[in-house]
């Protein structure tokens, strides 16, 4: 009897996959730094040929999505995707009363259509692929800027007209935290096993060494600390017995934490500049921090609208003049600050009833890997944005994988659970 091939991934790789592949990539491509037409984020006049591509894929990404979803639209009323609606929602409300409605509309929508890609995708092709898939495209993204920025240099640092930046690898992200970002996802990703299983020995090893190499490249700290503590989750809550060192963990934390308040050369170590006031500061985020808290006293409840904080801050920029010289922040550095300056209190509650959902989805189905990808996204959101700043980007993918792997979570571990531990419930 003849024996059956052995599938590779080519061999599963249709139309579908091309166009998550196109999707993804151009999400993250920063078109506008590679042309060397470079502009302020926040410009309010921009509108050039890469703004209308991108808008032009992520509302056929959206209606494609729908299409293809619109005989499962059960799924779209299931935890958590409902309160993704919910939430966004609200914000396209908020919208309506920001300095530039309908921009700001198109920017909630464009964070809109990569929850419903990816769920999409899922639902047509599987959740494993679609991990497969992202692991893949994050891995030749990642690739890509790394040769870029030893073969030239100027494209692959993007022209940034950001000083903060210096000689670190922006990559074609456009910046480095939003680059190591992806190496953060990848490390998680192979680490607490997402992909199916049909990525070789081979790939894993290139994906990580690309991943480490891009951490090295772009000294992204924030990056570092999101893979750090997305692996450090998956470890300890993987079975009972690594699950004992939760305790002891924190009591070493908080006591390197005294140990570091009493001392601010230890902490000096790991500065770039060498001085302990780069991380006390956050690398100058504590002054727009305490902008931003102020900011949100007076409008605590609705806020300023989606898309707000650029116009809000260049107002109030001489309140940080002697700081942070003439730079002006584009947003709050924050994620819970963010939401409570574009949607206020409701905002805020609206979202942390999407992360309790999340959660309780991965207790549900017995499973670290979804808190693993969760716990990589809240801990970089501690001093970014976390994807809510204007279009999407590639922070926003890994939330938008959570809901989605925390959706299809609980139904893979009714399949499997009877046949294998619960740490396996996820294909």
């Amino acid at each position: 009897m003849r024996r059956p091939v052995a599938q590779t991934w080519w061999s599963n790789f249709g139309m579908l996959d091309l166009l998550l592949i196109a999707y993804v990539f151009l999400t993250q491509l920063s078109i506008r730094r590679l042309t060397g037409s470079e502009k302020l984020a926040t410009d309010p006049a921009k509108l050039d040929l890469s703004n209308i591509t991108k808008i032009a894929l992520w509302v056929f990404g959206l209606l494609f999505a729908a299409w293809l979803l619109r005989r499962h639209s059960g799924w779209l009323l299931q935890a958590p995707m409902r309160y993704v609606l919910i939430f966004f929602a609200w914000m396209f409300v908020t919208a309506l009363y920001s300095p530039e409605p309908f921009k700001s509309l198109v920017m909630a929508a464009s964070l809109l259509s990569v929850f419903f890609v990816f769920l999409a995708f899922a639902e047509a092709r599987g959740l494993p692929v679609l991990f497969d898939r992202l692991i893949q495209i994050q891995t030749v993204f990642l690739a890509l800027s790394i040769l870029l920025f030893f073969a030239v240099p100027s494209v692959s640092r993007m022209l940034a007209w950001d000083g903060s930046v210096g000689s670190r690898m922006t990559g074609l992200g456009g910046h480095p935290n939003q680059t190591g970002v992806l190496a953060s996802f990848i490390l998680v990703a192979i680490y607490a096993r997402c992909d199916s299983g049909s990525l070789s020995r081979l790939f894993k090893a290139l994906a990580i060494g690309v991943a480490l190499v891009a951490l090295v490249l772009t000294q992204s700290r924030t990056s570092l600390i999101a893979a750090a503590f997305g692996c450090a989750t998956f470890f300890l809550l993987r079975n009972r017995w690594n699950a004992v060192l939760i305790p002891i963990l924190l009591c070493l934390g908080a006591a390197a934490a005294i140990v570091i308040s009493l001392d601010s050369q230890i902490l000096a170590m790991f500065a770039r500049s060498g001085d302990a006031d780069e991380l006390l500061t956050g690398t100058g985020r504590s002054f727009i921090w305490e902008l931003s808290w102020g900011l949100i006293q007076r409008q605590p409840i609705f806020g300023y609208g989606f898309n707000s904080t650029y116009s809000i801050f260049m107002a109030e920029a001489y309140l940080l003049a002697g700081d942070v010289g003439i730079y002006i922040f584009p947003h709050s550095h924050n994620l819970v600050l963010q939401l409570l300056l574009y949607g206020g209190v409701i905002a805020l509650v609206l979202f942390i009833l999407l992360i309790a959902s999340i959660g309780r989805c991965a207790l549900a189905a017995r499973d670290p890997r979804i808190a693993a990808l969760l716990a990589c996204y809240l801990s970089f959101s501690m001093t970014e944005s976390a994807g809510f700043f204007q279009y999407a980007d590639n922070m926003i993918a890994i939330l938008a994988l959570a809901v989605v792997a925390a959706q299809f979570a609980p139904t893979y571990y009714r399949q499997s659970a009877r046949f294998t531990h619960p740490v396996e419930a996820l294909p």
